[in-house]
């Protein structure tokens, strides 16, 4: 047993790879983040970012877990160039939500076959058992590693995880309409005590769209002082923004909750 808990993000830029030439510090990756929760290692979503998971030394392992928040393409773009799924020793656990009739193994054939992917989901040889959550259900891994999943507003919905190991607890809220969820106090227990909060900062403040599902770097620095979390991680920007405008965004929400700052790209943090 390790005993360690420590978050490395690996894509933090949303909706597309984009880049001008004017985001280097933060990254272009699309959304990944991977845990290490003691022996487990749990990955989250699979944008760009989860091709570079094999470089992480340290997070290597037969099984992995892997969870989706939703099925939008920059949070599975990057799965049929995740080198690790054409590994045959590899066994992967993938937890998803359910989409109408359609579980994530359906959508995920749909996905990679022609003429959208010259390929099918068989040519992986990874093992793959496919897990459909729901929101409350808590899921129990080895090593005293818990999961819980909580619906959050987005478009066709979209899960957030909150995932516990001795004592502390990491949350993962990408791709939420914190607007949507005023006087939700569900949501802030889920988030309550978080010693890292990841929430979705696409928007800077007073631009934020009804119905796109997404939040400003603002509404998350409000958040986190209500649910009284340690640390806020803002991710999921904007394709547009600059590292300047990054770097804008931190130093405002840092104003409002001390403990903000913006993630990037092979960032890690310890729990």
């Amino acid at each position: 047993m390790s005993g360690k808990f420590e978050v490395t993000f690996l894509g933090t830029n949303g909706s597309c790879s984009y880049n001008a030439g004017s985001r280097v510090k933060y990254g272009t990756n699309s959304l990944c983040v991977a845990v290490m929760a003691g022996e487990e290692v749990l990955i989250f979503d699979s944008g760009s970012g989860v091709c570079g998971f094999q470089n992480l030394a340290e997070y290597q392992r037969e099984h992995i877990h892997m969870f989706f928040s939703h099925y939008h393409i920059d949070h599975i773009g990057g799965l049929p160039f995740y080198s690790q799924l054409f590994e045959r020793q590899k066994r992967f656990d993938i937890y998803g939500g359910q989409h109408g009739r359609s579980n994530f193994n359906d959508l995920a054939k749909r996905f990679l076959s022609p003429p959208l992917h010259p390929v099918g989901l068989d040519v992986f040889q990874a093992r793959l058992d496919f897990n459909t959550v729901q929101a409350g259900k808590v899921i129990t891994l080895s090593d005293g590693v818990t999961v819980r999943p909580h619906n959050l507003a987005h478009p066709g919905v979209s899960i957030g995880y909150r995932v516990e190991y001795q004592g502390k607890a990491f949350c993962y809220c990408t791709d939420v309409e914190l607007g949507v969820h005023q006087n939700d106090y569900s949501l802030l227990e889920f988030m309550r005590g978080a010693d890292l909060l990841v929430l979705d900062s696409f928007f800077d403040d007073g631009k934020v769209l009804s119905g796109w599902g997404h939040s400003s770097w603002k509404e998350c620095a409000e958040w986190a002082i209500l649910a009284g979390v340690k640390k806020l991680a803002l991710f999921h920007y904007s394709f547009n923004l600059t590292d300047a405008e990054i770097d804008a965004m931190e130093e405002k929400a840092k104003l409002v909750f001390p403990g903000a700052f913006a993630s990037a790209d092979y960032m890690q943090i310890k729990l």
